[in-house]
């Protein structure tokens, strides 16, 4: 199942997952874990979801949030980062998921057991697709230089994938994006007031617009967020845009 596809229902989209996760050992049981996963959706409620952005679906290019109505898909791909966090098996955690979109991330990890908190900023149709997955959303925008409020306590697992709140918007100028020092206080504030030691830090950053290139738009992960996290002992993919921090004791962020 290599795309999306948003326009289909859960069962013509389970019909299609012959081949997928073709190479992990562990593949029919996260199969399972999948099917049991989506048997908790409610449909109706994603089909009415679907019905009511259908116009807007069509008009939106393949990038737009409405790729999220593809539940099959993207609970696949948090279920993958969950058994790639070690969620799928120990005690039960504390996670705090950044930047949640409809909520598919606690989805997984209260399938395994865990509490789980999603924060992001307002939206109608986020909020529809949390309610059809049965998740609630927190409220929270995070800006640069901003500590984070207090979300009820300390989380074991802190994740952020597909970030977009590091591109700064002043008035319409769009195409600027956090800086060295506005990840450092980001990171920072994450270590020092969110996460539990030892605990875990994950992001999965977006390309950022670069400019241009022999007249091509040039897109790039952050090369600030990325060499931040080398330089402080994070395990860190320069191919994927990927970043792991594991602090083993309260650690500040250089």
């Amino acid at each position: 199942m290599a795309k999306s596809d948003p326009t289909k229902t859960i069962t013509e989209r389970l019909a299609a997952l012959r081949g997928t996760v073709r190479w992990n050992p562990r593949r029919e049981e996260i199969l399972q874990d999948l099917r049991a996963l989506l048997a908790t959706v409610d449909e109706s409620c994603l089909e009415a979801l679907r019905g009511q952005y259908a116009e807007r679906m069509q008009k939106a290019g393949p990038a737009s949030r409405y790729k999220y109505l593809d539940v099959v898909f993207h609970t696949l791909q948090k279920l993958l980062l969950a058994r790639q966090l070690g969620l799928h098996e120990g005690p039960p955690r504390r996670v705090l998921d950044i930047g949640t979109g409809g909520g598919h991330l606690p989805f997984v990890c209260r399938f395994y057991g865990h509490q789980a908190v999603g924060i992001d900023v307002k939206d109608a149709f986020y909020d529809g697709l949390a309610a059809c997955l049965g998740v609630p959303r927190i409220v929270v925008r995070v800006e640069a230089q901003t500590p984070l409020p207090d979300l009820g306590g300390r989380f074991d697992v802190i994740t952020a994938c597909d970030i977009a709140f590091n591109e700064k918007r002043e008035g319409k100028t769009r195409g600027l994006f956090w800086s060295a020092a506005d990840w450092q206080f980001f990171l920072n504030d994450l270590a020092a007031h969110q996460l539990r030691t030892p605990g875990t830090i994950y992001l999965k950053l977006n390309k950022e617009a670069r400019g241009r290139l022999l007249g091509v738009d040039h897109r790039a992960y952050s090369r600030e967020a990325l060499a931040l996290a080398a330089r402080n002992g994070a395990e860190v993919s320069r191919w994927r845009g990927t970043i792991r921090f594991t602090f083993a004791a309260p650690c500040g962020i250089r």
